[in-house]
């Protein structure tokens, strides 16, 4: 984790964020950081851009198919628990998520090499958390 201060829902839904598969991750975190349910002066749409790119690679048809989230019970679950979460937890939470998005290995060096490179996880957190 990147951050010392998450609370106990967080943590909880950490665990359960980290048991996804690696296509799901990137689905999860599309899905919240497109949200406007956490207000944030920090440019999201680049984050977004980068999962997309992300998620183009590891599901092809994934651009020209709208996600439906009820066919994906654990991400519907861990959005709506998401939901729950108190706007200092969900800015922890979204830290978090990119976080260990940056860490976790596809196997695949290109998209690695792209979040690596391209996923900003502490410009983020410094402006959504120490701003």
């Amino acid at each position: 984790m990147l951050l010392e201060n998450n609370t106990e829902k967080v943590i909880k839904l950490l665990n359960q964020f980290d048991n996804l598969k690696d296509i799901e991750k990137i689905r999860l975190a599309i899905h919240i950081s497109e949200n406007k349910n956490l207000n944030t002066d920090y440019n999201v749409n680049n984050i977004i851009i980068v999962l997309k790119k992300a998620l183009n690679i590891l599901d092809i048809n994934s651009t020209n198919t709208i996600i439906n989230f009820g066919k994906y019970k654990n991400l519907l679950f861990i959005s709506s628990k998401y939901l729950e979460l108190s706007t200092e937890e969900k800015k922890y939470f979204s830290v978090e998520m990119l976080f260990n998005i940056h860490e976790n290995d596809f196997h695949n060096d290109f998209i690695n090499t792209l979040i690596n490179e391209e996923l900003l996880i502490y410009e983020y957190c410094y402006n959504l958390i120490y701003d």
